[in-house]
């Protein structure tokens, strides 16, 4: 049955595969609507869990034993929790709160400005009708500023309130970096050879290597944003850089993120919003040209017309974790499409593009000894 499948045109085959996999995907997405909040946090239990791996087999690869390499990443991570439930979360949250009783005042300072620069529009008769323009750029500046805002408070201290799905995931986390290899052996099982060794590979690498490097990336921007901010004197500096570091674990979120931040110190003190965007954009694009391809290079190997596309559509079905998981998935199926069409047009030739295991930590590894 396989061989006359084969022999059927490739357009044909493209056909017959494509309703398949649209109604397979879509059961699945009713199957994970159903079983939500657990799908939720063992996606982000995973996602720590490779986080975790990576520095452990970096320590591996060094000579460590696992159990000895284990031992040391989790007690550093303890320790980095520590840290930011102890010292870096209660500030922000400060001063979020603080930035949130303040902002009616901002937004009053800022009408008062955007009302006497319509009031010189008029007086130099310009021809556009400014004063129309300007007036709905203020209104829908203060809901968006005050809706941003608010949601923003209620997600944080929604996500820190439920103590019981945070216990969850750090105890899943545990048992994924522990007996994870285990469990993916029985995932991929049921997956016909040799698709279940490319895909692991694929997965394992993409995954790995996207989101430790972006963690990494995001750390670096966070604290580099929040030191330039300290240097201007920004208020409400540590949680104007902290979030647009984290921002930029979406692609192009960090650009909204930068914008949004000097328009809202604009209200107040436009010159400062003025100097925040150009040193913000300055530190962006520093991160973006040098550390970035640096830690990076070719990873998702995608468009990046696919890549707002692939955001699109994860921030439509699954929200922030979407948004999140977009981008190597669609690096995965990319990358898994591509050998497909290959096997499809070369029925003759053996392929199997597997990524060795190793090949992401040799890979970043190599990138900061260079």
């Amino acid at each position: 049955m396989l061989n006359a499948f084969n022999q059927l045109p490739y357009w044909l085959r493209l056909g017959i595969l494509f309703p398949v996999a649209f109604l397979n995907g879509w059961l699945l997405f009713l199957l994970i609507g159903y079983l939500e909040p657990l799908v939720t946090i063992f996606i982000t239990a995973t996602l720590l869990a490779f986080l975790l791996d990576f520095p452990i087999r970096l320590l591996e690869l060094r000579g460590i034993s696992r159990v000895w390499a284990v031992t040391l990443v989790f007690l550093i991570a303890l320790v980095i929790l520590a840290i930011l439930a102890l010292v870096l979360i209660p500030l922000i949250l400060q001063q979020l709160s603080d930035l949130i009783a303040v902002l009616p005042q901002w937004i009053d300072t800022g009408t008062e400005n955007i009302d006497n620069l319509r009031k010189w529009a008029i007086a130099q008769r310009l021809p556009i009708n400014i004063n129309q323009v300007i007036g709905q750029i203020a209104e829908k500046l203060t809901t968006v500023v005050q809706s941003l805002s608010t949601q923003g408070l209620n997600f944080l201290l929604g996500a820190i309130g439920s103590i019981f799905n945070i216990l969850f995931v750090l105890v899943l986390t545990v048992f994924l970096v522990f007996t994870g290899q285990n469990i993916w052996d029985g995932i991929f099982s049921w997956i016909p050879e040799p698709w279940n060794v490319e895909l692991r590979n694929l997965i394992r690498d993409k995954f790995e290597r996207y989101f430790a490097s972006q963690a990494i990336l995001a750390g670096i921007l966070s604290l580099s944003q929040t030191v330039v901010f300290l240097i201007l004197q920004v208020p409400y500096a540590v949680l104007f850089g902290v979030t647009i570091g984290l921002t930029s674990l979406i692609p192009y979120a960090s650009a909204f993120t930068i914008l949004l931040v000097s328009i809202i110190l604009s209200l107040e003190n436009w010159v400062l919003g003025l100097k925040v965007l150009i040193a913000a954009i300055i530190v962006g694009q520093i991160n973006d040209q040098v550390i970035t391809p640096r830690l990076m290079g070719g990873i998702t190997g995608l468009n990046p017309v696919w890549l707002i596309l692939a955001l699109f559509i994860g921030g439509k079905f699954a929200g922030i974790l979407g948004l999140l998981l977009a981008v190597p998935l669609a690096s995965v199926i990319k990358s898994a499409t591509d050998n497909l069409r290959y096997r499809l047009t070369h029925p003759n030739e053996s392929m199997i593009a597997q990524v060795p295991l190793d090949s992401s930590s040799e890979l970043i590894n190599r990138n900061l000894e260079e």
